[in-house]
């Protein structure tokens, strides 16, 4: 096991604290957390590059751990209104869309493309970044429209970002049909 695979792992473990957190009202907590989770997300990536640890298990631990804490964070903070229902909402069916496309991909006899793109990468961290914010502002008492805005700005990523991701699926699945067919 290599240590950016455990600190994934550890990632995928904080998810359930984080979730403690924001039941009980711990927001401070569901804060320092959540930021906990948020570097070992980057560290984990960077340890695995620069020591030569990248791993096909690490290809399919980091993004799971990444949705699963992007999953519960949305849904428990949509759940206490924090976070609109809409915005959960919409990020939770766009992950779903992208696996299903993959899951389609992948029984029509395929090897599923899954390469993260700039979109991908800027959503993930607009993400990111709205949670914890949301966590911030919360925290501090404070208040005003700059939620709403960042609300607004990462609901409209994440369909652009899910709208890209599905048209490159459905491009795929055009293109295994072809060499089904010239094979």
């Amino acid at each position: 096991m290599t240590i950016p695979n455990i600190m994934t792992l550890a990632r995928m473990a904080l998810v359930p604290a984080f979730l403690i957190g924001v039941i009980y009202g711990w927001l401070y907590i569901s804060l320092a957390i959540f930021v906990a989770a948020a570097l070992t997300d980057a560290l984990d990536g960077y340890l695995a590059r620069c020591l030569q640890q990248e791993s096909q298990l690490g290809l399919y631990l980091d993004p799971l751990a990444d949705k699963l804490l992007g999953t519960v964070a949305y849904v428990s903070l949509a759940v206490i209104g924090l976070i609109p229902a809409w915005l959960a909402i919409v990020i939770c069916f766009k992950d779903l869309f992208i696996g299903l496309g993959i899951a389609i991909i992948f029984f029509t006899g395929q090897k599923p493309k899954v390469v993260p793109t700039l979109y991908g990468k800027g959503t993930t961290i607009m993400q990111v970044v709205t949670i914890g914010v949301a966590l911030i502002w919360r925290v501090m008492g404070l208040d005003g429209p700059v939620l709403d805005i960042l609300f607004k700005i990462t609901g409209g990523m994440t369909i652009l970002c899910g709208g890209h991701y599905i048209f490159k699926g459905f491009r795929q699945l055009d293109e295994g049909k072809k060499s089904v067919v010239s094979a």
